[in-house]
């Protein structure tokens, strides 16, 4: 799968060179970042490296919930195209935290846990243009996307004291790369503004993932625009089986709402 996958990488950095040296029309580039409120549903697993074995528990995470779990969170995207042939990219690092802390009960110790959690994502697509007409233009488009998952949890117990008199450690990190393959619809609905949506489905390192987003977006000026859109994603991830050391699973519906800037040039 890696060595499709790095083949694949090097086909579509090779295109994009091939587009820029075969002299199109000239290129207009765009980058830019945004804010978004995130919500997630579903089910997560993993080995607990304790003596009951694997643990699996729904997960469902409100806006509210990130507002109080968020630590960092930094994202950006852009786009190159020559009119006809579209190039988009985009990354994004979030990374989340908790702490609880609660007595035991007649005997003055207290336990504590904290739990780590950093979600990357990193997305390359080329797209090509297969109808296109003065009130809709529609794309094919494919490419790579990266997701890498990173957990870091601590379970203390301490004493009256303050003295640590005992816990537990559980780390691990898995990522995965799947190919996708998609749509993307524009449609231009007034002078500076038009309806974007896209659609794509990703398989390979994944179960499946599939994805969705909609949104309209404002040409205000010539090297700006700004835009509100929605997004849902469905991911099926799972490495090895329930009960394995290394078993993972993310089965989870993301959804967000954000407003997003570009810089075009």
């Amino acid at each position: 799968m890696k060595q499709l996958v790095f083949i694949l990488f090097i086909g579509l950095m090779t295109c994009m060179f091939m587009f820029d040296s075969n002299g199109y029309a000239e290129w207009e580039f765009g980058i830019g970042t945004g804010i978004a409120r995130l919500k997630i549903d579903g089910e997560m697993g993993f080995d607990s490296n304790l003596a009951n074995g694997p643990v699996q528990f729904d997960v469902k995470l409100d806006p509210e919930d990130f507002d109080d779990l968020i630590d960092t969170a930094i994202g950006f995207g852009g786009y190159a195209t020559d009119g006809t042939f579209l190039i988009q990219y985009s990354y994004g690092n979030m990374q989340l935290e908790g702490r609880e802390s609660a007595p035991v009960a007649a005997t003055g110790e207290r336990i504590s846990a904290r739990i780590d959690f950093d979600i990357t994502q990193a997305e390359l697509t080329l797209g090509y243009p297969v109808y296109k007409t003065s009130s809709v233009n529609i794309l094919v488009d494919g490419g790579l996307r990266y997701i890498k998952h990173e957990f870091e949890g601590r379970l203390r117990l301490t004493d009256a004291g303050g003295a640590v008199i005992g816990g537990r450690d559980r780390d691990f990190d898995h990522d995965w790369t799947d190919i996708i393959v998609g749509a993307i619809i524009n449609v231009p609905f007034a002078e500076k503004w038009s309806w974007n949506n896209r659609l794509n489905a990703g398989f390979g390192g994944s179960e499946g993932t599939y994805f969705a987003s909609t949104g309209v977006t404002w040409r205000f000026h010539k090297n700006w625009s700004v835009g509100v859109v929605g997004k849902y994603a469905a991911v099926d991830y799972e490495n090895d089986s329930k009960g394995d050391r290394d078993w993972y699973l993310y089965d989870v519906d993301e959804s967000s709402l954000g407003l997003n800037v570009l810089f075009i040039f």
